[in-house]
């Protein structure tokens, strides 16, 4: 829960009425007039808060905007920012073109409740109606302080108990169901028409220390990500009949460049050599990982083109070691998550579209998103696993070294090779499996390996000659992965 809980309390809780509490306690209805003649439609208010904390060990500012259940957190270094954006069931992963990927496919019960709470949501005339659910705990200790206790839910969010003091009406603090996690809110400030609280603790902790926070203007807006312009719906990339890697051409700047169509980049990337023939100048830096890992730029450019669809600007991770594979950029995540892409291994294409629909014998399967990568459940021999799927790994499928050494009665290697990526080179010990399962698509004696210094996304990765036996359809809006039949040709 750590970052999520951190993020979650974001709002403040009311004042009224000073005084002592009556001796049988007021109605709930009551209260919660108080509460909601004071705050006013806190529930509904539109705030930004700036808050201090660590990455990789040092201070930063942190950006939270806020409106209602849902969020975005936002860290910046320079004009490169990467982001978190709760929609009120969801959270979802924001990259440095505003890409946003569910992190789970699963609604967020406990931060759903922790922004209930956040934001008096349960004082909204609607709460009730659709679904919230209230009941009065009476009085109660906390912290020392004689409180009223609510005890509040919803159809999805974790129950909380929340604590009132009567002698304010500000809420003291906030409990799950289970104690093991107590929010204590401190030092409420007037802020326009609210008040909200600029110290929360959690388990005694520090949580938040917000410096600023502010009314804004508008509404929140959703992560966008890029924006597809398309020109001829029936056109395709070419894509390299050599290669299981899907290898085209694209234009960018004008130029005319070799790009790999690569779902395991969570964003876009273009060689140093191509940065400097555009001549860009960088605009920020990111720490990049592969087999191996380093510091590099990142710049902004464009459009780019890809078979029957237009890009505008956006921003490229520049990479030192690419240029050598033959292709000089790496279009991922931010291509892949604007529209349904289908590569077609038999008509060597990649469309954007899906494909009509799925014969008896392909398999449509769900995908998850793990830093931007699709990930399917996929079972080896009889042991379920989590692959991601990588059509930039040329493997078939490609273990990470703990996964394989938890699991080594997977597979005996056989043989060895040499691999690189970006970052470094590493050798992949190779054998045989006897199945693979996807969906309700079985593949047999198939080649199965692990890299050594692969750490990976999920438990590896299946890889684009494994793909390759397949048209592969991927629709990251509807998290669906397909695989069909290849046409005879």
């Amino acid at each position: 829960m750590g970052f999520a809980a951190r993020i979650a309390l974001l709002c403040g809780l009311a004042p009224l009425i000073v005084g002592a509490a009556p001796a049988r306690p007021l109605p709930l209805a009551a209260v919660f007039s108080h509460m909601r003649a004071a705050a006013g439609p806190l529930y509904n208010a539109h705030l930004i808060s700036t808050s201090p904390h660590a990455v990789d060990g040092q201070q930063a500012m942190l950006d939270t905007d806020v409106q209602g259940l849902r969020f975005s957190l936002r860290q910046c270094t320079g004009a490169i920012c990467v982001a978190t954006y709760f929609d009120g069931e969801r959270l979802y992963s924001v990259n440095i073109n505003g890409t946003a990927l569910p992190r789970s496919p699963a609604p967020e019960a406990y931060l759903r409740a922790l922004r209930i709470t956040g934001v008096l949501d349960f004082l909204s005339p609607d709460f009730q109606s659709q679904g919230g659910r209230v009941y009065d705990g009476g009085y109660t200790r906390f912290e020392g302080r004689r409180c009223r206790e609510i005890f509040v839910s919803d159809t999805i969010a974790t129950p909380m108990k929340i604590f009132v003091d009567p002698h304010t009406w500000l809420v003291a603090g906030a409990q799950d169901m289970t104690g093991s996690a107590t929010y204590v809110m401190r030092d409420y400030r007037r802020v326009g028409p609210y008040r909200l609280p600029y110290t929360i603790d959690r388990n005694g902790a520090p949580l938040e220390r917000y410096v600023t926070r502010a009314v804004a203007s508008g509404n929140l807006e959703a992560p966008q990500g890029l924006k597809p312009t398309f020109s001829d719906a029936s056109a395709g990339m070419p894509i390299d009949p050599g290669s299981s890697a899907p290898v085209g051409t694209c234009t960018i700047g004008g130029l005319h460049v070799k790009c790999l169509i690569d779902t395991g980049n969570s964003s876009m990337s273009m060689s140093l050599e191509l940065a400097e023939k555009l001549n860009l100048k960088p605009i920020g830096m990111l720490h990049v990982a592969g087999l191996g890992d380093y510091a590099t730029e990142v710049v902004r450019t464009g459009p780019l083109e890809i078979g029957n669809v237009r890009f505008g600007d956006a921003n490229y991770i520049v990479l030192s070691d690419i240029s050598r594979y033959g292709y000089d950029l790496v279009l991922g995540a931010d291509i892949l998550a604007s529209a349904a892409v289908t590569i077609d291994y038999s008509k060597h294409a990649l469309y954007f579209g899906r494909a009509a629909t799925v014969p008896q014998r392909g398999a449509t399967v769900p995908l998850q998103f793990q830093n931007f990568v699709p990930v399917v459940s996929v079972t080896l021999g009889d042991l379920p696993t989590m692959l991601a799927v990588d059509t930039g790994d040329e493997s078939n499928i490609n273990l990470a070294y703990a996964y394989y050494r938890r699991h080594s009665n997977l597979f005996s290697p056989t043989s060895s090779a040499s691999v690189s990526g970006v970052g470094g080179a590493s050798v992949e010990m190779l054998g045989h499996i006897p199945s693979v399962t996807i969906g309700n698509l079985t593949a047999q004696n198939q080649e199965i390996g692990t890299t050594q210094t692969l750490k990976g996304t999920a438990d590896g990765h299946l890889g684009s000659r494994f793909l390759s036996n397949y048209t592969v359809v991927l629709d990251y809006a509807r998290g669906e992965l397909q695989l069909l039949p290849k046409t005879v040709q």
